[in-house]
């Protein structure tokens, strides 16, 4: 039998207070707060649809493009003209891509696209920016790139339009209102006319957008800082490889605008391109001004040579000279003819030299195509005119004094000194062969007898024809081939697919936030409730008596939400609630409770605080007994507050307890009343307050009058004080066969439950048992209990006057004890779940 199990309850050892949830804690707690999940829930859901719907939906656009002749792969499109432009020099990737979020590239998008300037109009929630849609264009006649200004214009037909709200700004930083002028003036203009504002002059010219619709509409017009936009458009764009062994990059932005975005890439591939195939052409104009200036000097030279050997042969009458000449210079023919060339080479190095020792030469390229047969010559020549090149495209975002710029200054300065060493190597060794073949062919002349001075002196003059008309000829070749490279010279980078992306917008991501939304509005009051759980420390029901004291328990009655005047009597005869269930058991279990003189007579109910329901548990345990045949009294012994006597009506009825125990009663029918309630239940009240009831309780008087109900009555059931707050329910208790204590849930502090299980064990109550009041069955455990009761005793110390809340208070505290409603037994009630008829 579960009474009898709780009558010899047997706290366990070392158990520590704990909070435990199951599943059926979980499901308790949502439905007793239903109502709470439901309103965070949908509070967390319309906030996520509102920023769903005011958000500015954010759009993914990206391109794919490919750079050619890169060092990971990827032929030259221009392979066929491989032998007339000779070595290429080969692009790395990530120094492309580098090159691509340059702030100068990003600053020359910005000016095209004209995206410092931004029309807005605004409907409902929602602003929406007019990119290349706008009805009106604004030129600023006085255009700064590093000021920023706003206005509103409203287009009242199409011949005039207002202009308010002027906002300029001169700070480098946009967003700072600190350094901006607000206008607050009116305006109004003609369009195609030129305007003056407080933002500087003005022209506004109709689109072919301009419809009726935007009358009376005001346009928000902004300009920005260019410098800004740029800045932050190269924070937005993100470009990387599409795979590390591939050569292809990708190019994405996110935009409000995808029409914007997809402007914004295509334009800067484009001038990435635009930059690519200029880098090209400069080296091939500064060559064709070499060749060109080599040519006049040339040309000149040669001329001279030809009219020196016309006059010679004139002056010489020698007008066949073929025959000797092949006769003489047959034997050392190859020696004239490596003569020639190496002549030519040493020429061609020493005007390189001179080229390079000039320092008004200092920053210009090195001409490319030029004849050295020294591969290694070349290639450091190529690579000093690489080098150049990125030394200037660098000098455009940074100071001389740069170390980077420093740096490069220093390796230019040391390849250029390297490619003087490696010139005057090659002359001098130029040199030695040409002293070799002059010697030969020295030997060779001697041999020839025949040859006449006359002959050598025009094969000389011959010879220097030749040397002119080789070189001159080989500069015009090169010219050509120069005029080709710049012809054919190509980007660097295929577009493979041009700025393109989904119709759905990346961002807001609704169904996310929803999700995310549903979860915080879920998780929130939960989160409360478990705070509200683990913070508070009173009793959450039986278990925690049962797991902390051993001290017999009588039974757990529901929690009571009817009126708590007239004495709260809620038993009733065949009553079938589950109230006056709940007291039946305490009635048999009482039957279990044994007591030294055999008979269970006098019951004293006590707690440790005020608001326990002593009183309700004293009113409803006499009413059971009566119920059950007993002639039963209630003594209301709170001499102190007389909380009894007051719900009863008889707060100034002098027939009491007090007037009796004082002698001013002298007999004992003259205080036992009737209560109306059943016939076998009498009331005896506590009478005026008295200025010592600790002293009333100890006289022989109050011995004797106990002695008397003993007689007079089955069983004596006394409504005490608490037992913890003041000395008089320890005073009775000598008296009593068996003391109830009452704990009330949510109510006591389960921090005092040591307390009270010293009581039983140092046996200051006789045959102390405990009754716990305003049960919820569990239900609380879980969501916290929201009673509000304060723990502040209302017992006085010292005397014993003046303890205890007035009148008022009293009733106040009742009737916040009473309206303890929490969300599960309401719903029980709504659904009609209760035991209650």
């Amino acid at each position: 039998m579960e009474e009898n199990r709780n009558v010899n309850n047997v706290p366990a050892e070392g158990n520590e207070d704990s909070i435990n949830f199951s599943i059926h804690d979980l499901i308790q707690m949502v439905i007793g707060n239903w109502f709470w999940f439901l309103l965070s829930t949908v509070v967390c859901l319309s906030c996520a649809l509102f920023y769903i719907y005011t958000a500015p939906k954010v759009y993914n656009r990206t391109a794919t493009i490919l750079i050619k002749d890169g060092k990971k792969g990827s032929e030259t499109d221009i392979a066929a003209f491989g032998d007339l432009l000779g070595a290429t020099a080969r692009r790395n990737v990530d120094n492309e891509i580098i090159v691509l979020k340059s702030r100068n590239l990003m600053t020359e998008v910005v000016r095209r696209l004209n995206l410092h300037v931004n029309y807005v109009v605004k409907h409902g929630l929602r602003t929406e920016n007019l990119y290349r849609r706008s009805p009106i264009d604004v030129t600023f006649i006085d255009d700064n790139e590093r000021q920023a200004l706003a206005f509103e214009l409203t287009p009242v037909d199409n011949e005039k339009f207002s202009l308010t709200k002027f906002v300029n700004r001169t700070s480098a930083d946009s967003d700072k209102d600190k350094d901006s002028e607000i206008y607050e003036v009116e305006m109004t203009g003609r369009f195609n006319d030129t305007i003056t504002t407080p933002c500087g002059l003005l022209v506004v010219t109709p689109t072919l957008y301009m419809s009726d619709d935007y009358f009376g509409d005001p346009i928000s017009v902004s300009k920005q800082i260019v410098s800004s936009v740029a800045s932050g458009y190269n924070k937005r764009i993100a470009i990387e490889l599409v795979e590390k062994q591939a050569n292809a990059i990708s190019i994405s932005l996110d935009d409000n605008i995808p029409r914007r975005a997809e402007d914004v890439i295509n334009t800067l591939i484009a001038r990435y391109n635009d930059e690519s195939i200029n880098d090209k052409n400069r080296i091939a104009d500064y060559t064709a001004d070499f060749i060109d200036k080599r040519l006049r000097i040339i040309g000149s030279e040669l001329d001279a040579v030809d009219r020196k050997i016309s006059t010679y042969k004139k002056d010489n009458e020698m007008y066949d000279i073929t025959a000797q000449a092949t006769q003489s210079l047959t034997e050392s023919s190859q020696f004239k003819t490596a003569g020639l060339s190496v002549e030519n080479q040493i020429s061609m190095a020493q005007y390189i030299r001179d080229y390079l020792l000039n320092d008004t030469k200092l920053r210009d390229l090195i001409p490319a195509n030029v004849a050295i047969t020294n591969v290694s010559i070349s290639d450091q020549i190529k690579n000093y005119n690489e080098l150049m090149l990125r030394r200037d495209k660098l000098a455009g975002n940074a100071s001389s004094n740069s170390p980077v710029i420093q740096d490069f200054d220093s390796e230019l300065a040391a390849l250029r000194r390297a490619i003087i060493a490696s010139l005057q190597s090659h002359i001098s060794t130029l040199e030695i062969q040409l002293n070799n073949i002059r010697r030969e062919e020295s030997l060779a002349r001697t041999r020839i007898a025949s040859a006449t001075r006359q002959s050598t002196e025009l094969l000389d003059n011959t010879r220097q024809q030749r040397i002119k008309e080789e070189l001159y000829l080989y500069l015009l070749n090169k010219r050509e081939e120069n005029e080709l490279t710049k012809a054919i010279a190509d980007n660097n980078a295929r577009i493979i697919d041009p700025a393109y992306g989904s119709s759905t917008p990346v961002a807001p991501r609704s169904v996310i936030i929803l999700f995310i939304a549903l979860l915080f509005g879920l998780a929130t009051p939960f989160g409360i409730i478990y705070l509200i759980e683990i913070l508070d420390t009173t009793i959450r029901g039986r278990k925690d008596i049962e797991d902390k004291l051993s001290i017999p328990f009588l039974g757990d009655i529901p929690e009571y939400h009817g009126s708590t005047r007239q004495g709260s009597v809620v038993v009733r005869d065949n009553g079938r609630d589950s109230v006056s269930e709940a007291f039946r058991l305490i009635r048999s279990n009482l039957g279990f409770m044994s007591v030294k003189s055999g008979k269970l007579q006098i019951i004293m109910v006590t707690s440790s605080n005020p608001h326990a329901g002593k009183t309700f548990v004293t009113t409803n345990l006499a009413m059971t007994l009566a119920l059950a045949d007993k002639k039963v009294v209630i003594v209301d012994l709170d001499l102190r507050r007389r909380t009894l006597s007051k719900q009863m009506g008889q707060r100034d009825n002098r027939n009491g307890v007090s007037g009796y125990i004082s002698g001013t009663i002298a007999n004992l029918n003259d205080i036992v009343f009737q209560s109306g309630l059943h016939e076998n239940l009498d009331i005896i009240f506590a009478g005026l307050q008295p200025p010592n009831p600790a002293e009333m309780l100890l006289s022989e008087k109050f011995d004797e009058f106990m002695a008397d109900l003993r007689k007079r009555y089955d069983y004596v059931v006394i409504d005490s004080v608490p037992a913890m707050a003041v000395a008089d329910a320890l005073i009775t208790d000598r008296l009593a066969d068996l003391t109830i204590y009452v704990i009330r849930e949510g109510l006591l502090d389960r921090r005092q439950l040591p307390d009270i299980e010293k009581l039983y064990r140092e046996k200051k109550f006789h045959n102390m048992s405990i009754v716990l009041n305003g049960s919820t069955g569990g239900a609380r455990r879980g969501y916290g209990y929201g009673y509000g009761y304060g723990y502040g005793y209302g017992y006085g110390y010292g005397y014993g006057y003046g303890y205890g809340y007035g009148e008022d208070e009293s009733q106040k505290s009742s009737a916040v004890i009473d309206s303890r409603y929490n969300l599960t037994q309401r719903l029980k009630d709504f659904l009609g779940l209760n035991d209650k008829k």
